[in-house]
């Protein structure tokens, strides 16, 4: 139905769509109350004698939902903050202590941090640790900053990324009443595993479970030569900004 249906310009006659409709068995009222909506919202006016004409084209909806590396939010000077939730020693879930390859009953130092943009939840950050880099870690003013950026400016530790996974999630309990959702709604999720060492052995882990409806993924293509390929257009002005800065990185 949408697909046959020619394209409208302003000032155009609206076309007639009893025949269409009928064709798959909408009853005209169901077709004048649509004609009334589209009256009422500006877009058609109805001429008595002369025709139903197009006067205003709809709004094109605008994705405006965020995209990038989370370290580059603060310092592109969104507004944005994270407030520590918990942190202390935990023994972490098996699948953590499995992808660090942890032995039975060994402990980690755990900080569960909620990320707002713009005053509203945005993300949930969990992050395992080594015991006294953790510690340090949570001495720390961890508001207006990130993990990877203290733990590289401030604790002055090289980190190597030993892979990142991507996933899509539905919120539990727990996680919806943090990112105020219901219960069910979709999450994005990244997961890293990060090595300080120099065997590569990865020692931290960090998950980040994202608002699908403020957050989406971007990946950078490299040609051969090293340059990135040229990136598709940016949703809005502030995706655009972290796309750039992630390129950078």
């Amino acid at each position: 139905m949408t697909k046959s249906r020619p394209a409208q310009n302003l000032g155009a006659e609206f076309f007639n769509p009893f025949p269409r409709y009928l064709q798959i068995r909408v009853s005209r009222e169901t077709v004048r109350e649509a004609l009334r909506g589209l009256e009422s919202d500006g877009l058609i006016a109805r001429h008595r004698g002369k025709g139903t004409f197009v006067v205003r084209l709809p709004d094109k909806a605008q994705d405006k939902r965020l995209t990038g590396l989370v370290e580059d939010f603060t310092e592109l000077k969104l507004n944005t903050d994270a407030n520590v939730i918990r942190s202390g020693v935990e023994t972490p879930p098996m699948r953590i202590a499995s992808a660090l390859h942890l032995a039975a009953g060994e402990r980690l130092f755990r900080i569960l941090r909620l990320r707002e943009v713009d005053g509203k939840p945005f993300a949930c950050h969990d992050a395992f640790l080594p015991l006294d880099i953790g510690s340090a870690l949570a001495r720390l003013d961890l508001t207006h900053t990130t993990l990877f950026g203290e733990l590289r400016r401030t604790l002055g530790i090289k980190l190597v990324e030993i892979y990142q996974h991507i996933d899509a999630l539905t919120a539990d309990v727990s996680l919806a009443r943090f990112l105020e959702l219901e219960v069910g709604a979709p999450l994005l999720v990244t997961r890293r595993a990060v090595s300080h060492r120099r065997t590569g052995v990865q020692t931290m882990f960090f998950e980040s479970y994202f608002r699908a409806d403020r957050y989406y993924y971007t990946v950078q293509l490299k040609q051969k030569d090293g340059k990135p390929l040229r990136p598709a257009p940016a949703a809005n002005a502030r995706a655009k900004r972290l796309r750039t800065a992630s390129s950078q990185r």
